[in-house]
């Protein structure tokens, strides 16, 4: 019975679950009915795109539509500064993530649609034990997250994704930080969707954020600094379905690369380097010209926001690069085109060229690309020009250009200014140092007559410029990274030999920060300003990165020391061939003529600068931008004293050189000779009164002006002769350079550099010249303010504990203070040389300091 009931209960219980499938239509089809209806319910009245991802819109949502076989499909995400403020480093058009975009995906859990970035640096080869080993260390990170809300009949889920880009995703709040002073927030009742937009391999959203700022102050662009806003550019991409063959990386080449740690790999630090290239393939076979046709040719689009004047300057500047490619085996390999009608920049089929204005620049030009952070394949670049680099008006950046910095910026520079010029960006530095060449070239054609006081230059030279920034730009977007020695390859009897500068270059590589190239004996503006075209180190690196055959590219990296292939991108002290801003095979006689010619023109400012009507801060003006010059013409100077040039050939290369070789001493003889001859010596920075006299002030007072010259209305003149000078002895006499020339004895042999004693011998006895020798002679202020400075320096070295300075140059420095205090000893002892007031007071008080210091150095000493 029991038996048999049982058996009654299982038969109902079988047929109400029978009913209930039944209602539901069977396996589930009423519930997909009822979640398909929820699906058309939510887009309805919506704005529907359709592209890489489908997204619906409307106001206060943003419906991204994922296929079922998206999830765990990685694809890339970037960050750009769509609209910033133009000022405090969040300028429109910059990219967040230079060169790596992040790797992420789609995954599900738990009814939710996790949007995860990737560690993609940590890999291993599929199925092998250390890839279980890379999957248990490295994990993903959650962005956001998001509820599947419904899901149509062809397993499509709708997810409402609005709060993740209308927020702070790209952390750009760090930035806005920075610019407000002090902490602020996402302010979202202030913050929307600005737009979304969805191309075949792209979608691209674009959030309008509002930061709310409750520190004092704020950037003066924006117009309540209450409430910051700035627009973030969210770039969702495709990447390809078939991997790029990458190409190895070679440290004798100039490439970014993308780096991966491959614990497979033979390699013992496990790092395998890729060069970023585009993917360029050959439509058939080479023609009897030996080049090919790309199947796909690089194509760069001149956005319409570039003025019509320079567009032709621009479209020279991209289609130059093809002279490079065909060394790689490429005809017509890289076209620039106006871009077509209709067509959005953010789509990433179009790589383009745009123009941007800000208020206070914070870059002269940025050419960032996106890159396929698993190949180095570059699948999009967007280069930004500002205006104000070439248009703009100088007198924001009086300050900025002070010329210190000149010497200052080539060996101090920040660690976040290296970062930034490792990646291709073009920094406030550069923009002041291109003005100030701009300026200098002007004040060279007003003296000589081609242009009149208060004239532009003519547009041939700046469609020159704008060329070759637009060559440089896109170099860095074919993955080229800077080269600051190519420079040494053009002789420099051949500067201004246009035959020989339109095949080799000005410099042999685009990539270069040069200056412009100025005949000083020309009676007008003779040979090219900056290079016409790519030069030979360009070639030989396309032909290394783009050649189709590694192997090819394997023998072409070890011609790194034939003729026109130098290459070098280490700024600091030690190689006097790698610098900015310099010309030649010898940089150590360009500096002398460039410094002749500002030498000459200076004492002629105001006759070159002003004219009838004009106010007299412009012979200020350009008294800055020469003085600035003629500081940089000084600046690799002191990097032949215990220099060394480094190099990059491997063993067995081709006409291979060591690793590091010695600076002649004769050049570094030569090189002293120099700075204590424009720097140092009586009369090297004298600048006649007449002349000081018609220094003006920039008597505009409103935002936006800055009509002071290191904070004062008046001309700062001693603190400004004096701020080149002590530049120049702070890095003569640093630690690490007194630390080098001691290893360059050992290295090389005392015989074969300047010694520390001959250094500091030298330098005390040329700036303190008027009292070396008896009887002595008054000594001028500014002369005055030198000896402080040099005493300061000395005194420094004696007293101070710094662990960078060797115990030997210690010993020389006590040494040389003990002489000068003996001489200045016997000049004071009567009978003296009537020495007026300011002398005799500035010799005593030097006096009292060098034998006070030498008492206190001892006693740290022992």
């Amino acid at each position: 019975m029991k038996k048999y009931s049982l058996l009654i209960f299982c038969a109902c219980l079988l047929l109400s679950s029978a009913n209930a499938f039944a209602q539901q239509g069977g396996n589930g089809e009423g519930e997909a009915a009822d979640t398909t209806d929820k699906f058309t319910e939510l887009i309805e009245g919506t704005t529907h795109q359709p592209g890489f991802i489908d997204t619906y819109t409307k106001d206060g949502h943003l419906y991204l539509a994922i296929p079922q076989e998206m999830l765990n499909q990685d694809f890339l995400m970037n960050y750009e500064i769509a609209q910033g403020i133009g000022s405090s480093g969040l300028y429109g058009g910059t990219m967040l993530n230079y060169f790596e975009g992040n790797l992420v995906a789609f995954e599900k859990h738990e009814g939710k649609i996790f949007f995860v970035i990737k560690p993609h640096r940590y890999k291993a080869d599929p199925n092998t034990p250390e890839a279980l080993a890379v999957d248990l260390a490295y994990s993903n990170s959650v962005l956001e997250t998001a509820e599947v809300e419904a899901t149509n009949a062809d397993s499509v889920m709708l997810i409402d994704a609005y709060s993740w880009f209308v927020s702070d995703m790209s952390n750009i709040s760090q930035r806005v930080q920075g610019a407000a002073g002090g902490r602020v927030q996402v302010d979202p009742s202030r913050s929307y969707m600005k737009s979304v937009k969805s191309f075949p391999d792209n979608t691209a959203i674009t959030a309008s954020l509002t930061f709310g700022n409750q520190n004092p102050g704020g950037p003066r662009t924006v117009p309540d600094t209450r409430y910051i806003p700035v627009s973030i550019h969210y770039n969702l991409a495709k990447l390809p379905e078939q991997p790029m063959e990458p190409r190895m990386g070679d440290d004798r080449t100039g490439y970014f690369l993308t780096v991966h740690k491959d614990f497979t790999t033979e390699d013992k630090t496990f790092f395998k380097r890729y060069v970023n290239r585009w993917r360029l393939e050959c439509d058939g076979a080479p023609g009897s010209d030996g080049l090919c046709t790309p199947r796909e040719p690089i194509v760069y689009y001149i956005d319409r926001t570039v003025p019509e004047e320079f567009r032709e300057a621009m479209i020279e500047g991209v289609e130059a690069w093809s002279d490079a490619f065909e060394a790689a085996g490429f005809r017509n390999a890289v076209q620039a085109e106006m871009i077509p009608e209709g067509v959005d920049p953010a789509d990433i089929r179009y790589a383009s060229l745009r123009w941007s204005t800000s208020d206070q620049p914070g870059y002269g030009a940025i050419g960032p690309s996106i890159v396929d952070p698993r190949t180095g394949e570059i699948m999009d670049a967007d280069i930004l020009f500002e205006a104000n680099m070439i248009l703009g008006d100088k007198s924001d950046y009086r300050e900025m250009v002070e010329p210190r910095n000149a010497i200052d910026e080539l060996y101090n520079r920040s660690e976040e200014e290296i970062a930034l010029m490792e990646q291709g960006v073009k920094t406030k530095a550069f923009f002041a140092e291109l003005h100030t060449q701009l300026d200098m070239a002007r004040g060279i054609m007003m003296a000589r007559g081609v242009i009149q006081p208060g004239s532009p230059v003519p547009k041939e030279f700046l469609d020159q410029a704008i060329r070759w920034v637009t060559m440089h730009e896109v170099g860095h977007t074919l993955g080229l990274t800077h080269n600051f020695r190519s420079s040494i390859d053009t002789p420099l009897e051949k500067l201004y030999d246009e035959e020989f500068t339109s095949q080799n270059g000005v410099f042999s590589s685009a990539m270069e920060y040069p200056t412009v190239n100025v005949n000083p004996e020309g009676e007008g503006m003779d040979g090219h300003y900056w290079n016409p075209g790519v030069g030979s180190y360009d070639r030989w690196v396309v032909s290394y990165g783009y050649i189709p055959d590694q192997a090819d590219a394997d023998e072409i990296a070890r011609n790194v020391a034939f003729p026109g292939h130098a290459y070098g991108t280490d700024t600091g002290g030690l190689d006097p061939h790698v610098n900015t801003y310099d010309l030649s095979s010898d940089p150590l006689a360009w500096g002398r003529q460039r410094a002749d010619m500002l030498r000459d023109m200076i004492p002629r400012v105001p006759e070159i600068a002003l004219d009838d009507n004009m106010p007299y801060y412009e012979a200020t003006d350009l008294f800055q931008s020469y003085f600035f010059q003629y500081a940089r013409a000084l600046a690799p100077t002191v990097k032949y004293i215990g220099g060394q040039h480094q190099y990059r050939d491997h063993v067995g290369d081709p006409q291979g050189r060591m690793p590091f070789v010695p600076v002649p001493r004769e050049e570094q003889e030569e090189a002293l000779d120099m700075i204590v001859e424009y720097a140092f010596q009586p009369g090297a920075l004298d600048i006649p009164q007449e002349v000081f006299q018609q220094f003006g002030a920039n008597r505009w007072s409103h935002w936006g002006n800055n009509s002071s010259y290191g904070g004062r209305t008046d001309y700062p003149l001693h603190q400004t002769m004096l701020g080149i000078q002590q530049s120049l002895l702070n890095q003569l006499l640093d630690g690490e350079r007194l630390s080098r020339i001691r290893d360059t004895e050992a290295k090389f042999g005392a015989e074969n550099t300047v010694t520390i004693p001959e250094l500091m011998g030298r330098l005390t006895e040329a700036i303190w010249q008027e009292v070396w020798s008896a009887p002595g002679q008054d000594i001028i202020s500014n002369r005055r303010d030198l000896q402080r400075a040099h005493l300061e320096s000395m005194v420094a070295i004696v007293t101070e504990d710094d662990n960078e300075m060797p115990a030997d140059a210690i010993s020389v420095a006590r040494m040389q203070l003990k002489n000068l205090s003996s001489r200045l000893a016997s000049r004071l002892a009567p009978p003296t040389f009537e020495f007026d007031d300011y002398t005799r007071a500035h010799l005593e008080e030097a006096k009292a300091r060098i034998d006070k210091a030498l008492e206190a150095g001892l006693t740290l000493q022992n």
